[in-house]
């Protein structure tokens, strides 16, 4: 059986019934099983009842790679109120078994706080050591820190090139089926340093290779090029944006969202400047049909586990966007979903909600958002976290904001991100109709 043509091909509930009585006998059939859990995409796509359970089962039997797949799969999906703590349960079982890639899912737990607590040291020694015993998860999120930043460091993507280079030659001379996360994180790298153009091929053999996501970087490659505004619909665009689709990619769904809410733009000011019976008519029909396809299209794409599909929901209701209601109350929801993933942007945009009374909520909840946000790599809710302490809330996690979020808050390039107010830039984001901050929290602390 080849293990790995099931998980290229998309067949991951196969892989996971033929893969999973061999993960403590067959290398390829625990590679390949433990690669499928290497991706969000992957994991959102699996039947629960014919893969989960089975994993699940597995796992109260104490099969290693089982009690790892099921925590992966409860950490990704969110998939009930006691899923955080079942992760970190069956997690830490795999680990206590040696299990590499568990090692580097719980060293993860102490990155966002899901055991209660945040400790980057922790962290990064534990990702160290699983790295060291062979962990493609750690690899993962080393080469994910070089590309975009972590802890609210700069981004090194010439770091993430020169370990991606390794981690090929290294699979290459140990005779093993190559990654597509190599391929894939070299020419994340790549583009920020080179351009779009320059890493099609990269990402074609990332996709070639199992990574799913690789399908919205090459609709963006083929629909964008290397500019960032127009978007020309080629025929490899739209080639691409199909199958992305067919494929169940949550980020294709994304991009046909935002192609048809440029349409739907469009159309709207088209038709706004003829009033007659007729044409009002068919400016409802276009701009209905419109409507519908969008959130048609985000709903697929936020369901299948794409954070920034919930993000911009939220600001379809909140603006009245593309035909949608105006809604603070379907926004705050939507928002609500994306921050239960750790999207920084949802996190942000619930609590200026909660901030400027649009919605309220009781005051030890705004702080807890304030506190995730700190904990998801945002600044302007690391300096609210920090002004919440200092005025002496968030006393049970004073541990954690003095070691880490004081000396980023406190350092003297931390002012020098933007020459605006952090809460202006907000402003910008969600409209400037809020009310104004008023409190004087941000006056007296600058």
């Amino acid at each position: 059986m080849d293990y790995y043509e099931l998980l290229y091909n998309g067949r991951y509930d196969e892989l996971v019934n033929q893969a999973m009585p061999h993960v403590e006998t067959d290398k390829d059939a625990a590679r390949a099983f433990l690669r499928l859990f290497l991706s969000r995409e992957c994991i959102f796509l699996l039947d629960e009842a014919e893969s989960v359970d089975l994993i699940a089962d597995e796992a109260e039997k104490g099969n290693r790679y089982a009690q790892y797949a099921y925590a992966r799969w409860q950490t990704i999906t969110r998939g009930g109120e006691n899923a955080v703590s079942l992760a970190y349960q069956y997690m830490q079982a795999a680990a206590e078994q040696k299990l590499p890639d568990a090692i580097a899912g719980l060293a993860i737990c102490y990155e966002f706080g899901d055991i209660g607590t945040v400790d980057w040291k922790k962290e990064d020694k534990m990702l160290q050591q699983a790295f060291e015993m062979g962990s493609e998860l750690a690899a993962v999120y080393m080469l994910q820190d070089y590309c975009f930043g972590r802890h609210f460091q700069l981004a090194q993507p010439h770091g993430a090139v020169e370990l991606a280079d390794q981690l090929i030659a290294r699979d290459q001379a140990d005779g093993i089926a190559p990654c597509g996360y190599w391929y894939y994180y070299r020419a994340t790298a790549n583009e920020s340093r080179l351009g779009r153009t320059y890493v099609t091929d990269d990402y074609r053999r990332a996709l070639d290779l199992g990574v799913l996501k690789a399908y919205t970087d090459l609709i963006i490659v083929h629909g964008y090029g290397d500019s960032n505004t127009v978007l020309v619909e080629t025929k490899d665009f739209t080639s691409l944006l199909r199958e992305g689709m067919d494929r169940l990619c949550a980020g294709a769904f994304f991009m046909d969202a935002a192609r048809e809410m440029h349409r739907y733009e469009a159309l709207n000011k088209l038709y706004q400047h003829d009033e007659g019976i007729q044409r009002r008519q068919v400016r409802y029909s276009v701009l209905t049909e419109s409507h519908e396809l969008i959130h048609s299209r985000l709903s697929q794409a936020a369901q299948l586990g794409d954070t920034a599909a919930w993000e911009q929901l939220g600001d379809c209701y909140y603006d009245g966007l593309c035909g949608f209601e105006q809604s603070y109350e379907k926004a705050f929801t939507c928002y609500s979903n994306g921050a239960i993933h750790d999207a920084v942007g949802s996190i942000e945009k619930l609590w200026r909600m909660m901030h400027d009374h649009l919605i309220d909520r009781p005051l030890d909840y705004v702080d807890s958002i304030a506190l995730q946000g700190a904990r998801c790599g945002s600044k302007r809710l690391l300096a609210e976290t920090v002004i919440i302490h200092q005025e002496g809330r968030l006393a049970e996690y004073a541990d954690e904001i003095e070691r880490f979020y004081d000396p980023i808050f406190d350092a003297p390039e931390f002012e020098l991100d933007s020459d605006e107010d952090w809460r202006d830039v907000m402003d910008e984001q969600l409209g400037d109709d809020e009310p104004e901050d008023d409190d004087g929290r941000y006056d007296a602390w600058a």
